[in-house]
């Protein structure tokens, strides 16, 4: 079995600038269920398959802590991931967290053909939240939590499990090394500075982010994490491709301040004509390879009361 190496990301040299006036960091969840005390009926995701206020979200993460403990999941432990872009991906990525354990995310696609296994072996995970239809690739058993359909909560409030977690330890490991066989932890205090930097996805309260990039990628923690830490609402589009007419339209209907979208997306944005009717967009953001100067100017030009931002020349 390959031995996950974790290389915790600095937020010093190198890292994001953080003013010195921001609060002490604190646990990704925590921040989430600040907002969850602060705001519980406001809307927290919208995806195909419901939609969960804060409320709801907070108490079905605690729910699935709960039972994740229950199968033996510890402080620092490492959970796997594996689930469609969803709200109950949400759900599961905090209860994660809420259980004092670090997630690994894994895509469905990779677990299907077995090119996850390398690094679901490298993670040290026990135990797996999934769906139904990725149980059987995962292994089945004692291991796999499966989560079920829709977005609909147990009536019984709970609160989440004790533990001792801080923000120096790790929130979710990502692959790393050509096989994807290792692991590259990645820190609260990361999540949290990246998040409170606003350079790289600049959320507020109230907003409406739509994401529209792969569910396993580096930086996509942050896209997810950022909006909810800061209460804004995040929207994702069904499992599979969008046509540009469709995801503009799913912008508009939305009322989307922030649109995030993958690279290999923009071109065809710009030759559908779409971008024109997505200038109430207050920012732009290309995730992956760096545009092309002409794609740049392109879209500099027809968003031009936009803020573009492209994660990769960050």
């Amino acid at each position: 079995m390959s031995t996950l190496a974790l290389a915790p990301v600095s937020a010093g040299e190198g890292g994001p600038r953080v003013p010195a006036s921001l609060p002490a960091p604190a646990p990704v969840h925590r921040a989430v269920a600040r907002q969850a005390a602060l705001h519980p009926s406001r809307t927290a995701v919208r995806a195909h398959d419901g939609v969960l206020s804060y409320g709801a979200l907070d108490q079905r993460a605690n729910h699935l802590a709960h039972r994740l403990r229950a199968h033996g999941v510890r402080d620092r432990d490492t959970v796997a991931v594996c689930l469609e872009s969803s709200a109950r991906l949400l759900v599961a990525v905090l209860g994660v967290l809420k259980a004092g354990a670090a997630y690994a995310l894994l895509d469905p696609g990779h677990v299907r053909d077995g090119s996850a296994a390398p690094f679901l072996r490298a993670t040290g995970a026990r135990v797996a939240v999934t769906q139904e239809l990725f149980a059987g690739a995962l292994g089945g058993g004692g291991r796999v939590t499966v989560l079920p359909d829709g977005t609909s909560a147990s009536s019984t409030a709970v609160l989440p499990p004790a533990s001792d977690v801080t923000h120096a330890d790790t929130a979710y490991v990502l692959p790393a090394g050509g096989g994807g066989d290792r692991g590259v932890g990645v820190p609260h205090v990361v999540v949290d500075r990246l998040a409170a930097d606003g350079r790289f996805l600049p959320v507020a309260a109230g907003d409406a982010v739509l994401q529209y990039a792969p569910a396993v990628a580096d930086g996509t923690a942050l896209a997810l994490w950022a909006p909810l830490m800061a209460g804004a609402r995040v929207v994702l589009p069904p499992p599979g491709e969008l046509t540009p007419y469709e995801l503009a339209a799913l912008a508009r209907e939305e009322r989307a301040a922030v649109l995030r979208v993958a690279s290999r997306h923009v071109p065809d944005l710009i030759g559908s004509g779409v971008l024109p009717g997505l200038r109430g967009l207050r920012c732009l953001v290309v995730a992956g390879d760096a545009l092309p100067p002409a794609e740049s100017a392109s879209v500099a030009g027809l968003l031009p009361t936009t803020q573009v931002i492209e994660t990769a020349r960050l």
